[in-house]
């Protein structure tokens, strides 16, 4: 590739060189049709290992570097500050990209937007309530698993934040941010990016990631509101999950989960809000 590409494409990882290397065979050189050049780079907050080894021997055109260890948003942070592209690309390691993503996203660009993003599909229906991936079909979130930004925005806007307190809602506030700016984007359908169904987050991981929520909503001065713990939300989980598919065991498993994230929710958040009103 050459030694100044004009896209960058930049995925975090850490842990997950299995799902990794199914992303990486999605953007070889010769599997991508973009026929210009470009760069992969994996940025990588490993600490029990690292995916350097199978990216020497399975993918040397992709280029490795060792993540800050401070959460995805540092990591994105971190890949982007390595890359030597105008455009960055950014993708996650559980993702399989499209052969026509780069080429897509190439075609789309014009004058006056430098903010794009793709679309994001997966095997639906879900098999189950314990199961999840993200569904973009027609645009507006600019989610960072499938998302083209001029490196010069990027910059400008100072990349992702760093600061949230738990891996969730980065991507919110960047398109926040962009908005701000007065930066417009399109959405680019054939820039597909795969995300395949994944177990979901188990309940404790799920119900402290809405410390990040607390932590937004205090950002940008906006009153909070959970979906989650309004009792109408509330219900319409309950009767999806007993309504829809999945084996009964997974349903209660499931529901069992869901009534302790709101019993955590309904005694953090109050501790939540106080701590960053005194911030």
């Amino acid at each position: 590739m050459s030694e100044h590409p004009r896209i960058s494409v930049v995925i975090p990882t850490c842990h997950r060189n299995d799902l990794l290397a199914k992303c990486l065979e999605a953007l070889a050189p010769q599997r991508q049709t973009l026929g210009k050049p470009y760069e992969v780079i994996v940025t990588d907050d490993g600490s029990r290992e690292t995916a350097q080894a199978m990216i020497a021997e399975k993918f040397p055109w992709a280029r490795w570097t060792q993540g800050p260890r401070r959460g995805p948003a540092a990591n994105r942070n971190h890949g982007a500050a390595q890359a030597g592209g105008e455009w960055l690309a950014f993708t996650d390691d559980d993702c399989i990209p499209d052969a026509d993503w780069l080429a897509a996203f190439a075609g789309a660009m014009h004058e006056g937007i430098r903010v794009y993003e793709g679309r994001t599909t997966t095997d639906l229906p879900l098999k189950g309530p314990r199961y999840q991936a993200p569904v973009n079909e027609r645009g507006g979130y600019l989610w960072s698993c499938n998302l083209l930004l001029a490196r010069e925005v990027f910059t400008r806007l100072g990349g992702f934040d760093e600061d949230f307190p738990y891996p969730h809602l980065e991507d919110v506030d960047l398109r926040l941010r962009l908005e701000a700016m007065g930066e417009r984007w399109d959405f680019v359908a054939g820039a597909e990016i795969f995300h395949p169904q994944r177990p979901a987050t188990p309940w404790r991981k799920r119900a402290r990631a809405h410390q990040s929520s607390v932590y937004l909503c205090h950002k940008y001065d906006k009153p909070l509101s959970f979906a989650n713990i309004d009792p109408l939300s509330f219900l319409r989980t309950v009767k999806h999950t007993l309504t829809g598919p999945g084996p009964c065991a997974d349903k209660a498993r499931f529901l069992a989960g869901f009534f302790a994230e709101q019993l955590y929710l309904l005694a953090m958040v109050p501790y939540w809000k106080y701590h960053y009103s005194k911030r």
